[in-house]
This record gives C-alpha cells, structure tokens and sequence, in this order.
C-alpha cells in the first residue's frame, strides 16, 4: 500500500466517524409524545371553553334578533303584540279531535310563534307515541313553518302547506322536521335538563329543542289564574290573565328593558323550582304562598343545567330588544335539603295590603329582569285553567298545590 492510499483510507474512516445519526432513540421519541400529550391536555380544555363561548355568544345573537323581529311584528299587529299569537291558539286540546270545539285549551303558545315542527308530544292525535308526525308542534296538527306567524315575516312565502284537498302529505311533513330555520336554533342546544320540563322532553335527553318543539326559544307566557273564581269581574270563572308581554300590547309594558321576551327554552321554569319564595311560610303571616305549592323539581342533581356549560344561566332577550345571560340563583337561600331560591317578590300595590300580599306571590323578579308586568292590570286570554300548578305550565311541570292561582 502506497502512503497516498493509507492515507485515503485514513480519511474515509474519520468521514464515517463524523457521519451524522439519522431517526430518533426510543427515549427521544417517547419524550416527544409525553411532551405532545402534554400539550395537548393544556389546550384542549381552552378550545373546548372557545368553543362553548362561541355557540353561547351566536345563541345570544339569536335571540337578540328574535326580539328584533318582535318588535316589527309589534309594528304591524293590529293588536300591537310582539308575541305572535298563533291562529290555532284555541284549538289546543289534549286528546284533540280535529273539527271538535275545544273549550279550555291546555297550550299557550310558548312555541308556536315561529321555527320549524317540531316531533314532541306525538301521541297527539292517536293518545299513544310512536308517529313524530302526529306531533302536537308538527304540520299535520297545523303548527308548521307555514303556519307559524313570525315565519311570515322572516320567509315570507317560503314553506308549502302540508294539506292539498284534505290530505297531508306525509313527505311534506317529514321535510318540515329537517328544516334548518338558523334564527329559532341556537347552536348550543343539545337537548333537555334532568327535570323541570316536559316529561317526554326530559325522556329524550339527548334531543334538541329545536327538534322536539320546532323553536329552541320559548316566549314570556306568564299567566295567573283564580281557580274556581274571576281574577277581576271582568273576567270568567278561571281564566287565565297574561301577567306577561304575551298578548298584551308593547306599549303597555312600562319595564321594558327589565320584562323578559324569550328566553332558551332548557331555562324555561328555573324561576320556578323549588323551592318557591315563601312556600313554607303561612299566608296569613304577611308574605306567605303557600298555596303556589314547593316548587317544580328541578331533577336528581337538583341544579338545572344551562346549554352554555354554567347551571342555572340562560339567554334571555328582553321587550326593549337588548339580550343578556343570566343566573337565576339567588345565592344563600338554599334550605336543609338543598333547594334555593331562583326569584324575588316585590310589594307593587303598597296602600292596598290585601292586595299586596296577594300579589307577592306572582310578581318573579331578578337583578336586572321580571317575569311580570305589573302593576299594569292582567289582560284577558279566554283561556281556561284546567289543571294544577301555575297557569302556562302547559301538562309540563306540576308541583301538587294546595291551592293554585
């Protein structure tokens, strides 16, 4: 060998000496993942929260614009109502047989005022489940995107009438239920609470509002009653009283940044679970009301969910048009068996105690919000109550009163 070739082989070798590593050692690698792993549990809580931040923030949007609409729809209505009542508002029987005069509708109209049919309550028509066409919020009972009026205003001539020369047209039907009006569905509705609703909703938990009642808003329906007796004597033997914006005109709401106008339906009675303000309290004590009854359960948990990730907190738009989200939970009013507060009362006749304590009970009111319009005088509905509970809560919830107004 040559000193020129020695010293060629010299070099190659330190070339394959200094030649770099190619790939990862398992260690190296597996730190890699630990440190991916990491990160991602850091990041994925934060996203999820973006996430539910978003849908919270396009719900309210929603609902803000539904309060919009109302007010053009006010604008227009002869009666001056922003709620839109639906035409087949008194035909709203259980058990209904079409054609028949129904005299004390069990419904209010919470829904009815505009979305898509829903497939709830279907044992409707036959008084037994199982056809989401026979649903008491779908086209064959006449609740429709057609018919529902706000839809009018919104699409104007843009759903077809399910009925061509008497006959319902099954196809048309199943087409209403898949409908996507983006207005009426919030994007954070993935189904019910644990209690305090409709039993079949509650039944269906994983399923939305928007598709079991055709809308995933419910109107401000508030209603009082005398059971048995006349709110005023204007009024007949247990009529309901709207002591809410529903069918009353806007002008005679003297709140209307604090009365409520829709809200998400999930929250829809969470002013009204247990425990009810004074239920254990005598009535003749100077506050009791008693005869309301405890409260609507609010379920196993005894917390009611919200779609937005924080219980007792819901969307809420209100009759001057502006939204908010809002706790209803009066913080340290909780009793031995867990159950709190959700409203507060207000003396609103205050030379008139009678009067007063009478109206304790159906004045529901909150930091920033109230149920009610008084002191403005009910309005009459002819709607007659013919159950237990408050009125308008529509065969959902019931509380076993000793006495109900």
């Amino acid at each position: 060998m040559t000193m020129l070739s020695a010293a060629r082989t010299a070099a190659d070798r330190g070339k394959a000496a200094v030649r770099p590593r190619l790939g990862f050692t398992l260690i190296e690698l597996l730190v890699v993942i630990a440190i991916i792993a990491l990160l991602i549990a850091i990041l994925l809580p934060s996203l999820e929260q973006a996430r539910m931040q978003s849908k919270r923030v396009a719900c309210t949007s929603h609902i803000k614009g539904i309060a919009t609409s109302a007010r053009v729809y006010e604008s227009d209505d002869p009666n001056g109502w922003g709620i839109p009542v639906h035409p087949k508002q008194y035909d709203q029987c259980p058990g209904h047989i079409e054609g028949e005069n129904c005299t004390t509708p069990l419904y209010v109209g919470a829904y009815e005022w505009g979305g898509k049919s829903g497939i709830g309550r279907e044992s409707y028509f036959t008084g037994s489940p199982g056809d989401p066409l026979n649903s008491k919020y779908g086209s064959k009972a006449g609740f429709g995107p057609a018919s529902r009026p706000m839809n009018a205003l919104l699409y104007p001539g843009g759903f077809k009438e399910v009925r061509t020369s008497g006959r319902f047209d099954r196809s048309q039907g199943t087409r209403d239920t898949q409908l996507d009006l983006g207005l009426f569905r919030c994007p954070g509705d993935d189904g019910a609470p644990r209690g305090a609703h409709c039993p079949d909703w509650v039944a269906h938990g994983d399923r939305s509002s928007y598709d079991h009642f055709g809308n995933s808003y419910a109107a401000n329906v508030f209603m009082v009653v005398t059971v048995n007796g006349r709110l005023t004597p204007q009024f007949d033997i247990s009529e309901m009283g709207s002591n809410s914006p529903y069918m009353r005109p806007t002008s005679r709401i003297v709140t209307p940044a604090r009365t409520v106008y829709f809200e998400e339906n999930i929250g829809r009675w969470a002013w009204s679970c247990r425990s009810e303000l004074d239920a254990d309290h005598d009535p003749t004590d100077g506050g009791g009301c008693k005869w309301i009854g405890e409260g609507v359960d609010p379920g196993p948990t005894k917390t009611l969910r919200g779609w937005h990730g924080v219980d007792w907190t819901y969307n809420r738009s209100f009759v001057d048009g502006h939204a908010e989200f809002h706790k209803l939970y009066l913080e340290g009013t909780e009793d031995a068996n867990g159950f709190a507060h959700h409203y507060r009362s207000e003396i609103v006749f205050a030379n008139d105690i009678d009067r007063s304590q009478r109206m304790r009970c159906i004045t529901v009111r909150g930091n920033g919000w109230q149920k009610d319009t008084l002191p403005q005088a009910f309005v009459r509905t002819q709607l007659i109550h013919s159950g237990g509970g408050r009125p308008s809560y529509e065969d959902c919830v019931d509380t076993d009163p000793l006495e109900t107004e």
